[in-house]
């Protein structure tokens, strides 16, 4: 690995990545977003969607090796999100999937996802969980009438990533050429 330098850059929710490699040759670049490997490209910039409000650890590891891989050299993941999967309900009338989520304190519907007569697994991904908080899903199939069969439990899951970086405040003196940094309020 030898990454020079990389800078981002924010559009809006886009956050786009560029990685300068000390490799000569054809380079692979191999991105990683909360640890999960999302792909290859021989391009040294990446965008990515990261939310307003949210943040997230993009990493970035460059080889000449056109074998390399990725999961296998991936970096610590602490994602903050968490995928649920699950097998189809066997009920002849499911029309959607309910996912519940609650996290010992709140129990809530967070997605349904339309039930597919072809697919016998299905996959959904969470929305950003807080760190160091035990969460517990499941799956409720729902017939078309809104009612629910029998529902799917999943293990408990603690979510343990990378905690967010503290907000602060910088605020420059112009007389004295400093800057004053600052926990926000």
């Amino acid at each position: 690995m030898a990454i020079t330098s990389i800078t981002t850059q924010r559009i809006g929710q886009t956050t786009i990545v560029t990685a300068v490699s000390g490799l000569s040759g054809t380079v692979y670049f191999h991105w990683y977003l909360d640890g999960a490997y999302v792909g290859v490209s021989q391009a040294g910039t990446r965008a990515f969607a990261v939310p307003s409000g949210e943040q997230a650890r993009i990493e970035v590891i460059d080889t000449l090796d056109p074998d390399f891989d990725p999961l296998a050299a991936a970096p610590a993941a602490f994602p903050a999100r968490y995928t649920i999967h699950w097998i189809r309900s066997l009920a002849a009338d499911v029309r959607e999937y309910q996912i519940n989520q609650n996290d010992g304190v709140t129990n809530s519907e967070i997605a349904r996802v339309p039930h597919d007569d072809a697919a016998w697994d299905y996959t959904f991904i969470t929305p950003r969980l807080d760190d160091l908080t035990t969460y517990t899903f499941q799956v409720v199939p729902m017939d078309a009438a809104g009612n629910a069969a029998t529902v799917i439990p999943l293990l408990q899951e603690l979510v343990v990533r990378v905690p967010d970086a503290p907000d602060f405040t910088a605020v420059r003196d112009v007389g004295t050429q400093k800057i004053t940094f600052a926990a926000a309020a």
